[in-house]
């Protein structure tokens, strides 16, 4: 059956962007202005030369990134939901070209407060109480001081933002564009298409281990014919960040890169401030306290599937395959709104308006975005883009997805959006809390042991996927980078031996690895977004940790979390966490969730 047109998707399967404008026209009208509002600042005189003049400046700018990030969002939104709309297209063209004048007015705007000196700006505080308001946006300049260059030097760095885009936009252009895999016969004898999406989304996950393999080995011959290029693609990347590190004295990239981040669109994002000692902890202690527990489960599937060989492409088959109950999407949103409960009234009325107030776009239909996300609109509420399929998969997804809509949500009701940059370190923590919540609320109301062995082998999915594939992408990109600080060539063979040494190292001698597991490095975009991949396993074991503490003590622990949430991005990752009682500066909280995974290993072999 062909996928439906936009226009066919009924009006409870999309979202209600009326919220952020009633019609297309208001939109136009609202960009005009923000440009207009653009260009006037970025050409006029920005006062700095008082404390009142600096509030002032401080208001404005705050003002007009809100209308910035609402006339954005809507163009964003317009185009997820069909991108092969010629109006959609163009809407989000000139999102973009917004986009860089933006970008152009934050570095602006940084360059001069960074040219005040730090006394300046106390006294500053001290004479106008208010710019206190802005508190976190100035914390995060004087964070970077001692590593910003000249005015001049960092608006050519600004000016070459888009060149210096380049090795992610090739990446991201030959795997949308020009990867092509053979399709290949599942067991049944049919034929099966190929993509990349299509391999990690549903395939790899398959109960057809014919299936499985023979797409496994499509993927491998398809990304082999690219290796090389996307090899140069990474090195350059990898290579251009080592050069601005040492542009801004930094004594290695790593700690550039954990430190330090550019003006964004609409925000001005720092680090979280943690240390480069701290990051290859965390990394350390993934890889030798998960990996037995992992090995042990590989070793189960590899008993429970009957076969004599557990190769790479087999690590994600499911157990019980058989079990796969449909559930529809109001029920599905009764339970997580039941789930969520714990986490107070305030936070459950928010995840109920998700619902009652079309927050989600749930259609399935041709020029839809690929991948589901959940943010928002400051100013406004948030909004998660789901594609709905029917099962308790896509209802832990979309929960995953609505918790970063409600973190967005409660946030951007009490902070001003210059203060609201997200910290990475915490930003995937509420959203794998609700999907403990979910697992948790089912396995207390639903008397089914195969419903709980299900809900078990989920929550070891999802463990895979945040604190293994994330961890091991964290890995390949900390050896990488040392071998880059000291000149060492990045060639092919040496990312894809080092990616498969590393594979290697985790599974021991559970999994067969083969040529294909050595070019996982080119499946993720991740590798492109500095050592981003290591802060899901951090969001995770806190959540887990969270989720551990609810069920113990109760509720007061949710509504804490929920007055957490509400912090946005008012503090660091690990100020955030000391809010909710979570101490993430050490391991402890790390090694309590990878206990809790050993302890699902153990319930899964005795169901078994």
């Amino acid at each position: 059956m062909s996928l439906k047109t936009r226009s066919e998707i009924p009006l409870e399967e999309t979202w209600n962007l009326a919220d952020i404008f009633p019609s297309d026209e208001e939109w136009e009208k609202s960009y005009l202005q923000v440009e207009h509002e653009l260009d006037e600042f970025h050409i006029g005189a920005i006062a700095l030369d008082s404390a009142k003049g600096t509030l002032k400046t401080l208001e404005r700018y705050d003002r007009l990134m809100e209308k910035y990030n609402r006339t954005s969002s809507y163009a964003f939104y317009k185009y997820s939901e069909d991108g092969t709309d010629p109006e959609n297209q163009t809407m989000v063209g000139r999102s973009q070209t917004l986009g860089k004048k933006s970008f152009n007015l934050s570095t602006n705007l940084v360059n001069l407060l960074l040219q005040l000196p730090k006394e300046v700006i106390q006294s500053y505080i001290s004479e106008e109480k208010d710019l206190e308001n802005y508190h976190r946006f100035l914390e995060k300049i004087e964070e970077i001081r001692d590593h910003s260059l000249t005015p001049e030097m960092e608006d050519l760095l600004a000016s070459l933002n888009h060149t210096l885009n380049t090795p992610n936009s090739i990446y991201l252009t030959v795997t949308a564009s020009d990867l092509k895999f053979e399709p290949v016969k599942d067991k049944s004898g049919n034929e099966v298409p190929v993509s990349l999406f299509m391999y990690m989304t549903q395939i790899e996950t398959s109960p057809d281990t014919e299936l499985r393999r023979n797409a496994y080995q499509s993927l491998t011959d398809g990304l082999k014919k690219y290796q090389h290029g996307l090899a140069q693609s990474l090195s350059s990347e990898i290579n251009k960040n080592v050069s601005i590190a040492k542009l801004r004295n930094y004594p290695t990239t790593m700690d550039y890169l954990l430190q330090y981040s550019t003006p964004a669109a609409n925000h001005f994002y720092a680090g979280d401030g943690v240390s480069t000692a701290f990051f290859e902890d965390v990394l350390d202690t993934f890889q030798q306290e998960l990996s037995p527990h992992m090995q042990r489960y590989a070793r189960l599937r590899k008993r429970q599937l009957g076969l004599d060989k557990l190769l790479f492409s087999d690590v994600k088959a499911p157990l019980d395959p058989e079990f796969d109950p449909p559930i529809t999407y109001k029920e599905a949103g009764e339970i997580i709104v039941e789930a969520v409960g714990v986490l107070g009234t305030e936070y459950q009325e928010q995840m109920r308006k998700a619902f009652t107030d079309r927050w989600v776009y749930r259609g399935d239909n041709v020029g839809r975005r690929m991948i589901a996300f959940g943010g928002g609109v400051h100013g406004v509420h948030g909004y998660s883009f789901y594609p709905w399929g029917g099962n308790l998969f896509d209802m832990l997804l979309l929960g995953h997805e609505l918790g970063h809509a409600l973190h967005f949500t409660l946030s951007s009701q009490n902070k001003k959006i210059i203060n609201d940059g997200a910290s990475l370190l915490f930003v995937e923590a509420p959203s794998t809390l609700v999907e403990h919540l979910i697992v948790n609320y089912l396995k207390g109301n639903r008397d089914d042991p195969r419903l709980h062995r299900w809900l078990n082998m989920y929550s070891m999915m999802s463990y895979h996927h945040n604190c293994v594939t994330h961890i091991l992408e964290a890995e390949l990109l900390r050896r990488l980078y040392k071998m880059a600080d000291k000149k060492i060539p990045l060639t092919t063979a040496v990312i894809s031996n080092t990616k498969g040494a590393i594979l290697s190292d985790f599974w021991g001698d559970t999994v067969e690895l083969d040529e294909g597991a050595k070019l996982t490095w080119m499946r993720q975009p991740h590798y492109y977004m500095g050592l981003y991949p290591f802060t899901y396993s951090i969001g995770t074991s806190a959540s887990t940790v969270i989720a551990n503490r609810i069920k113990t003590e109760g509720s007061a622990v949710g509504e804490q979390w929920t007055n957490v949430l509400k912090l946005g991005g008012s503090m660091s990752g690990l100020d955030l966490y000391k809010q909710a009682g979570l101490d993430m500066s050490t391991m402890d909280v790390i090694k309590q969730a990878i206990a809790h995974v050993g302890r699902i290993v153990d319930e899964l072999e005795e169901s078994f």
